[in-house]
């Protein structure tokens, strides 16, 4: 015989009510199950047995390769991640296993189930995108970026960045551009740095070379001319007479040649006249 359903329905609400009322009174490390408060399994082990009237909840640990992290009511343990490079932190049976990369290469999620290579290369930065897919896990998204602005380089030496030098400004022709790592390269005299006082150094330097070139040859054609007109000095140049007139005569031989001469000029003279 067929119970109406409006007889019925008054029993439903009832033992709706019951049933509430008998979880609430289920303590935080308990369960209901088949209408009883079941404990449950402390971590780092799982449901053997759900409990009874007559006995109480049966737990086994977790086997190895298997953990659990929390009470659990499960039947079963989960299974610990496998790292692909390495682990940061072995599993244990209350504790997931922890991975990481080798060194050049990135997580490819927050649980770094898998690793990529690093493809930036000096002087670029690695920038992350998390991308969530509605689970607890996250996937990783990477972008190479300059570390330094466009007119810029990353001095690997300080690990830095330099502002390149600008070869118009020298007057100079520019004979490399510079890149993201080098600084630009002009004709000589070079400038190799244009971030602080290296090119002033490098200027007064070539002065001071310059400048001792100089002085060096000015003091070498003084010595020069020296020792010449020492050697003048030490070694005179004797004198020989072209005419017979720069001869020592005696005193008999001037005095005629003297007599001769005014009698030669006498006779001049009167024939002048």
């Amino acid at each position: 015989m067929m119970v109406p359903l409006k007889r019925l329905l008054p029993f439903i609400y009832v033992l709706s009510i019951w049933n509430m009322g008998y979880a609430r009174g289920c303590a935080d490390q308990q369960a209901l199950i088949n209408g009883l408060c079941c404990d449950r399994c402390p971590p780092g082990n799982h449901v053997e047995e759900f409990c009874t009237q007559h006995k109480p909840t049966v737990c086994s640990p977790c086997g190895e390769g298997f953990f659990s992290n929390h009470s659990t009511v499960f039947a079963k343990c989960e299974e610990c991640q496998s790292c692909q490079h390495e682990y940061a932190e072995k599993c244990t049976a209350t504790t997931n296993a922890k991975c990481s990369c080798l060194s050049g290469f990135l997580c490819s999620d927050n649980v770094c189930s898998t690793c990529e290579e690093n493809k930036c290369v000096t002087g670029e930065k690695v920038y992350r995108t998390d991308v969530s897919t509605g689970r607890s896990l996250i996937k990783y998204s990477y972008q190479c970026k300059p570390i330094c602005p466009d007119n810029a380089y990353f001095d690997v030496k300080v690990n830095n960045c330099n502002q390149r030098t600008q070869c118009k400004a020298f007057g100079f022709a520019e004979l490399f551009p510079g890149n993201k790592t080098h600084d630009s390269v002009c004709d000589a005299p070079a400038v190799m740095n244009s971030s602080g006082g290296d090119s002033v150094h490098i200027i007064l330097g070539i002065s001071l070379v310059l400048l001792s070139l100089v002085s060096l040859l000015i003091l070498s054609t003084a010595c020069i001319k020296s020792r010449r007109k020492h050697r003048a000095n030490n070694n005179p140049v004797l004198m020989v007479p072209n005419q017979t007139t720069d001869f020592h005569l005696s005193k008999e031989e001037s005095g005629i040649q003297l007599i001769i001469q005014d009698s030669n000029s006498s006779d001049e003279l009167h024939l002048g006249k």
